[in-house]
């Protein structure tokens, strides 16, 4: 008995916990300004975010997106600032409705026009003859090989 007591509380310490970690929370400047830099890429590095490279340019733009938080703007706003000024590049993971979406459905439709036609073609090659031989036929064809034999041996 004590010990599904125990087991009771710890299962219930456990979903308080879960419910106190999945609820909603305001991000911290420091955490906007994580994610938002996280989000960008660094116009001077090769394929870096603007958080992880030291460049200048990288720095620079650390700085204006910490000074845009502090002004109040959204992460929104700061993300179409830098698409305004670098294009849809900036960001490191672009959104699928512009042309880099080709990038993905292009391959995606070439897979599937592919399995189309092998599944067209292995369907025709296991169907089976539509036309079967008569009686008369296969008599004859028996006569045929029975004389055949007779011719061999």
């Amino acid at each position: 008995m004590k010990g599904r007591v125990l087991i009771a509380i710890a299962l219930l310490v456990l979903a308080a916990a879960l419910v106190f970690a999945a609820r909603p929370h305001e991000a911290t400047a420091d955490e906007r300004i994580d994610q938002i830099t996280t989000e960008l890429r660094c116009p001077v590095c090769q394929g870096l975010s603007v958080k992880d490279s030291t460049s200048e340019t990288a720095r620079q733009m650390r700085d204006l997106v910490a000074q845009r938080v502090r002004e109040g703007k959204s992460n929104a706003d700061i993300e179409a600032e830098f698409r305004a000024a670098y294009g849809d590049w900036i960001v490191l993971s672009p959104p699928v409705a512009s042309w880099s979406g080709l990038v993905w459905l292009v391959p995606i439709a070439a897979l599937g026009a592919g399995l189309v036609l092998v599944a067209g073609r292995l369907r025709r090659a296991e169907a089976p003859p539509t036309d079967e031989p008569s009686l008369s036929q296969v008599a004859a064809l028996r006569e045929r090989v029975a004389r055949e034999e007779a011719a061999e041996g």
